[in-house]
């Protein structure tokens, strides 16, 4: 056993990292460009650190001189979540058969989950908090109509245009191609990308299948919701008129309501002029429950109607409509359309464990940033190998405000 344990470790690794390499979309899609900072032995920073947005400025006319204050936003990144897969075997399945069936009933069905379980829990990070959307929940799109509005949507955000991609199923996919079928031929792609979920391109934007996206269910609501009280600005926003007892609104592992407020505009970014008949869309970021029929409403991106980080025209009317996207407790899809930049990742590489008697391996793919540790050890009591994979990542949002839209199905 001892002699093979070198060789069945490394065999592990590298086929984990294969799995998650050609299985996890998002790790590959979005960018990473903090994860420098959590790699630096010499200087460790714990498992967080706030990341900075680029200052805002609105300028001035004439001569005199009107300066500005500078004011620097930032958003939290945190390593939060440990994904871990692990299996055992004995001595007996050692001798007799394990070398052979390795890769089939051990490894292979333990990385899958692992790159599941990544991919999903990424989407449904992705999904919880993005504010803009397309579509109507509960109607799948069947033509290249929300993919054209999404990316009319992240150009009136001013969203980076480089390398904007859309993720969607299976089910999408089918739709859009039965309504257009030469829109994606696989002729004219790489047959390799093409069978690990690269669709093709439309709109400028890279289209990729992927089956985890998250979906969920339309909060519940009745009556006339209304904005309670003027000039309300940021994340908690009061309302009533809603039916006593009926107000249920979502935020879960993967899905949240949306919200519009009238009167409260989407703005350019750097006119800070109001987009004409675009309301600003909000994502409902923490759950809402009601039996008096008024509420508070927490959302994302807080409402900021004036000033250099100015993100709507105004703030939402009072006793204005507050409208639910889509039909009370109605089956909701997702896609996403993105710039890699509306989201970032890390993953901590942890540190080798073999001074304290395991068999360790360390293994990252520098393509994706997926860092894997493959810890092994016998128990020479009960003679018996436990065998653990740990990859320690965090997920957070850096832009998601102006460069991610969902599109409802």
């Amino acid at each position: 056993m001892a002699g093979n344990s070198e060789a069945v470790r490394q065999e592990v690794a590298m086929e984990v990292l294969a799995i998650l390499r050609n299985t996890c979309r998002m790790p590959r899609l979005i960018k990473r460009d903090y994860q420098k900072y959590f790699e630096d032995p010499n200087h460790k920073i714990g498992t967080s650190l706030d990341i900075p947005r680029p200052i805002r400025a609105i300028g001035a006319d004439g001569q005199a001189l009107q300066p500005e204050g500078l004011v620097r936003t930032t958003v939290p990144f945190t390593i939060a979540y440990w994904s871990q897969e692990a299996f055992v075997w004995n001595d007996i399945d050692e001798a007799a058969y394990l070398r052979e069936d390795m890769r089939e009933n051990y490894v292979k069905p333990h990385a899958v989950n692992l790159a599941n379980k990544v991919d999903r829990q990424m989407m449904q990070y992705i999904s919880s908090i993005t504010p803009n959307f397309v579509g109507t929940p509960g109607t799948p799109p069947t033509t290249r109509l929300q993919y054209s509005q999404a990316q009319t949507k992240l150009n009136q955000l001013l969203a980076a245009e480089k390398d904007r991609f859309v993720v969607f199923n299976s089910s999408y996919s089918q739709n859009l191609i039965q309504a257009d079928a030469p829109l994606f031929n696989p002729k004219d792609i790489i047959s390799d990308e093409y069978r690990l979920g690269r669709v093709g391109m439309y709109a400028d934007m890279q289209f990729w299948r992927d089956e985890q996206i998250p979906t969920g269910n339309v909060g519940t609501y009745a009556g006339s919701g209304v904005v309670n009280g003027a000039n309300q600005t940021g994340t908690s926003i009061l309302t009533n008129g809603w039916n006593s007892g009926s107000l249920a609104l979502s935020q879960t592992a993967g899905f949240s309501d949306r919200v519009t407020f009238a009167g409260c505009y989407e703005i350019n970014g750097q006119s800070r002029l109001a987009i004409p008949n675009t309301l600003k869309q909000f994502a409902v970021v923490a759950p809402v429950t009601d039996a008096t029929g008024a509420a508070t409403l927490t959302i994302f991106p807080g409402i900021i109607p004036s000033g250099p980080y100015q993100n709507c025209s105004v703030s939402p009317t009072a006793s204005g409509a507050v409208t639910v996207a889509g039909v009370s407790g109605a089956t909701a899809q997702t896609a996403f359309a993105m710039a890699p930049s509306a989201f970032t990742w890390g993953a901590l590489r942890l540190q080798n464990t073999s001074e304290y008697g395991a068999k360790c391996t360390l293994m990252t793919d520098e393509e994706t940033g997926i860092s894997i540790r493959i810890t092994q050890q016998w128990d020479n009591v009960i003679g018996q190998v436990t065998l653990r994979m740990d990859f320690v990542w965090g997920i957070s949002q850096t832009y998601a405000d102006y460069e991610s839209v969902v599109i409802y199905g």
